[in-house]
């Protein structure tokens, strides 16, 4: 799959994003994992929910509005693993998105931006893909 990956999306409560990949080292660096739930194509679009991973670090959540990035939501916590395989689920409820790693629950993010505004999905960092299917 490529990387960069992008697709649009329309998000309903109910609605869920699976991503399955491995996450590579590369240059002897730590790898990096990045899902954005934005509102367009554009570089400058604002992002409902920003994912990014720091793997053997934390899970920094975030949106990015009107030009900004708001406040920042980290957790010290990594159940991701450099050259193992994973599988990243994003489920949106009501009130937040819900995210599992591997089949457990792993954090929430509440939403910032309307459900509505989100138009593309994008994935990118060190990891191959192997899949992002959403229902």
């Amino acid at each position: 799959m490529p990387n960069p990956y992008q697709q649009s999306v329309s998000l309903a409560v109910g609605f869920m994003v699976k991503i399955m990949g491995n996450l590579e080292s590369s240059c002897g660096k730590n790898p990096e994992l990045v899902v954005d739930f934005c509102t367009g194509i554009e570089e400058d679009s604002d992002i409902a929910f920003h994912f990014r991973v720091y793997t053997n670090s934390m899970v920094v959540m975030n949106s990015f509005q009107k030009g900004g990035w708001q406040e920042e939501k980290r957790m010290f916590s990594d159940p991701f693993m450099p050259g193992q395989p994973f599988e990243l689920r994003f489920l949106v409820l009501e009130n937040e998105y819900k995210v599992f790693v591997n089949n457990e629950s792993f954090c929430q993010f509440a939403h910032r931006l309307p459900l509505q505004s989100v138009k593309m999905l994008k994935v990118k960092g060190d990891t191959v893909l192997t899949s992002v299917d959403t229902f």
